[in-house]
């Protein structure tokens, strides 16, 4: 009789540890991109890659599928429907734009689907969102400008080169550079420019600002680093090293280009970090836990001082 009752609260110890297993395995993640085909993104792809296939190794989670946004909020809108569909029940979230890709974050609180938005906050992130991990762009774009002025001590005219008019970066970058280039005296602008984060567009305007503006235009200020090593590579072929050409990312490519002296300097965003970090949230909420609502990774001004601590 003994051997019997072990026996079965053994089977039942079995069966109750089977379903805990299958309900912490029951999570599905749709990993919504911004895309995938930029240096930055792509960092930020791979971590995550590495990150949620540890969360499927150690049985957190079920699985996970990677949707490419093509940096478009009306494609991200179509592919959080096909996320839900394919049995989606959590979000790590990258948006286009913070007004046009506001509608996912919406989608997934109405159908009570945990959300961790990162890198740039939609409009409606606070209010909606499980939580935002991502960085203070105002910042990003206070450190861009006082390294201008900083370098260019006497002033002088400089272009601000932006990102797609609308995401939360382009906004909040651009208000930090007028924060600190509005208030100098020495400093005129001399336009913002739709630039879309391309390097092509981005030099196509510096070739025109350097062309009405010659000698008296001193620096372009870009929103990412895409832009900023283009123009920079641009006004160098033409003679114009003297123009303090300076982005946000820190990608690759420009931090070789100021180890080898041909960029002064970058805003570098740990990408990386912050989606690692929006995915060490999942085991915490799908636990029911109370996790930080707002997750800050700061920013690091790089330059030929510091450069060799970032390049791999």
């Amino acid at each position: 009789m003994k051997k019997f009752v072990v026996l079965v609260l053994t089977v039942c110890m079995l069966f109750s540890l089977v379903a805990v297993t299958s309900a912490e395995s029951d999570v599905v993640v749709a990993y919504l991109a911004k895309n995938t085909v930029d240096a930055f993104h792509a960092t930020l792809n791979n971590a995550a890659k590495n990150a949620l296939d540890a969360l499927v190794k150690d049985g957190t989670i079920k699985s996970w599928q990677l949707y490419d946004g093509l940096t478009d909020p009306i494609t991200q809108v179509n592919l959080i429907e096909d996320a839900i569909n394919n049995g989606a029940n959590f979000v790590i979230f990258l948006p286009a734009e913070a007004e046009g890709s506001a509608p996912v974050v919406k989608r997934c609180a109405d159908a009570g689907i945990p959300i961790v938005v990162v890198n740039s906050a939609t409009n409606n992130t606070a209010e909606l969102a499980t939580a935002y991990v991502g960085s203070n762009d105002v910042e990003a774009g206070e450190i861009m400008a006082n390294y201008v002025r900083e370098m260019v001590p006497e002033g002088g005219k400089y272009a601000h080169m932006m990102g797609i008019v609308g995401n939360s970066a382009q906004i909040q970058r651009g208000e930090g550079i007028a924060n600190i280039m509005s208030k100098d005296e020495k400093w005129e602008s001399v336009g913002d420019f739709a630039a879309d984060w391309s390097a092509d567009k981005a030099v196509g305007f510096a070739t025109d600002v350097l062309t009405e503006y010659g000698d008296a235009l001193k620096a372009i200020i870009c929103d990412n680093d895409d832009m900023s090593s283009a123009v920079q590579a641009y006004v160098n072929s033409v003679g114009r090293e003297d123009i303090v050409c300076i982005g946000v990312d820190g990608n690759a490519g420009p931090l070789a280009m100021i180890k080898e002296g041909t960029l002064k300097a970058t805003v570098l965003q740990d990408g990386a970090k912050q989606v690692e970090t929006a995915i060490a949230l999942i085991p915490d909420i799908i636990a029911g836990k109370e996790v930080e609502k707002n997750i800050m990774v700061p920013f690091t001004l790089v330059t030929s001082e510091n450069v060799d601590e970032y390049l791999k």
